[in-house]
């Protein structure tokens, strides 16, 4: 077991509260951990041991740890840090979705809403090409 300074405990519990997720790549000879500032490999012990009490997830891919931190976990960091409730994290807020009414003008085909399909603005159809030739020539 790695004993871990209080401070750098701290960095590592609030940047995981203001987050929500904290990346740990998988190379434990790391001096820092790039963005908690602490060891990396105390950050690894820390949220292993913050796995171990089913406070957050861990999904490894690529030679990263990934940590999400889960409903439970936001109140354990919480009352470790003092914290009152108006901290919530970053991957716990809804972000704001853009939906096709938000596509400016010059993105919209011809057909209304709809953009342009897979061949792009080809012009005109033939039928209303051929309207207007038949228009030219009386």
């Amino acid at each position: 077991m790695v004993q871990v300074k209080r401070q750098d405990r701290r960095k590592v519990y609030e940047y995981l509260l203001m987050e929500g997720v904290i990346v740990i790549k998988k190379d434990m000879a790391l001096p820092v951990h790039s963005e908690t500032g602490v060891k990396n490999l105390e950050v690894w012990m820390l949220l292993r041991s913050l796995r171990d009490k089913k406070l957050v997830d861990l999904v490894f891919s690529w030679q990263y740890y990934y940590y999400y931190l889960k409903a439970e976990g936001v109140k354990y960091v919480r009352d470790k840090l003092g914290i009152v409730e108006d901290v919530i994290p970053a991957t716990f807020k809804k972000a704001d979705k853009k939906f096709e009414d938000d596509v400016p003008e010059q993105r919209r085909g011809p057909r209304g809403n709809k953009p342009f399909g897979r061949g792009g603005n080809r012009g005109p159809r033939r039928a209303e090409e051929g309207t207007e030739t038949a228009q030219q020539q009386q």
